[in-house]
């Protein structure tokens, strides 16, 4: 990259005025800097040894190796959409006591990370309180609006600059009257919530900067003999959450592989009793041809 001093050399002031020959040669090393920082910035992404490991896993893998999750009933891609509200109909299902105990009562439910609040729109049918939480401040105007107007429109990316142009009706079987949302920490909720019959947590634990402050704070959301559900991909980064604070995909010093469920149940098993596992692949979509194919974990708890 030239010296700084060499840019200001090619600018020549004549009457107070830029010239424009020094401007014009200015703004070309100027980008031909600009482009050579991004080249060598592309090449590193390339260097790196988790980038490296997937292609190799892509060229070199037999199916099994790379397919590791039964998913013979999402052979059709068509089942992996709609995940918001697979996992509310997983919730209606798994827990009985909720939906058949011997005593009615008001049931409440809570979406802690509701995103832009489908899943929450499916509970309304199934609850008479359901609170949706989210750290996104973006995230919970979008479900207002959609509460309030019970219509949105948006936009989805095909390719490039080119746009999808899309809306949504609010389905007129939500119980937009139980409904309401705030924006909120996982990690350090208000004290005064109450409790839930069902406290739902869709892809979040992985994503919390301390993700056992969290599920410590359920033992007292939750109602004795009533339900967590939770869903989690285990995506371990530390843009989200110190290694330190990390439940699961590590190695600990006697050699022993921990994993994201070992954590859960290590974390959960004294207040909670783990009485379903399965796993439920989502599909979000990138571009026309690009989409994230992602199989969460989902676990339910009951509490003791």
């Amino acid at each position: 990259m030239p010296h700084h001093s060499s840019y200001i050399a090619l600018v020549s002031i004549t009457s107070g005025a830029l010239s424009i020959a020094g401007y014009i040669l200015l703004k070309r090393l100027l980008c031909k800097s600009k482009c050579k920082g991004k080249k060598a910035e592309q090449s590193k992404i390339y260097e790196e040894k988790a980038l490296l490991d997937q292609y190799m896993l892509f060229n070199y893998a037999e199916e099994d190796q790379i397919i590791l999750s039964n998913l013979d009933h999402y052979a059709n891609i068509y089942n992996c959409a709609l995940f918001p509200r697979n996992v509310a109909l997983l919730c209606r299902d798994h827990c009985p006591e909720i939906f058949f105990a011997e005593q009615p009562h008001p049931r409440r439910a809570l979406d802690i990370g509701c995103a832009v609040g489908r899943s929450c729109f499916e509970l309304s049918k199934l609850f008479d309180e359901v609170i949706g939480i989210d750290y996104s401040v973006n995230f919970i105007d979008h479900c207002k609006k959609i509460l309030t107007d019970k219509y949105i429109e948006y936009e989805c990316t095909l390719e490039g600059d080119l746009n999808q142009k899309l809306s949504y009706q609010l389905d007129p079987e939500v119980k937009v009257d139980r409904l309401s949302f705030e924006v909120g920490d996982a990690c350090n909720l208000r004290d005064d919530l109450g409790e839930f019959d069902l406290v739902l947590a869709s892809n979040l634990v992985c994503r919390l900067t301390e993700p056992m402050k969290f599920l410590n704070r359920l033992k007292t959301l939750v109602k004795t003999r009533k339900y967590v559900v939770m869903s989690t991909p285990f995506t371990w980064g530390t843009q989200y959450t110190p290694k330190e604070n990390w439940i699961g995909g590590f190695v600990e010093e006697n050699g022993r592989e921990v994993n994201g469920i070992d954590g859960l149940k290590a974390a959960m098993s004294d207040s909670f009793d783990l009485c379903h596992q399965t796993e439920l692949p989502m599909l979000i979509r990138e571009t026309r041809r690009k989409f994230q194919y992602t199989i969460c974990l989902i676990t339910i708890w009951q509490k003791k």
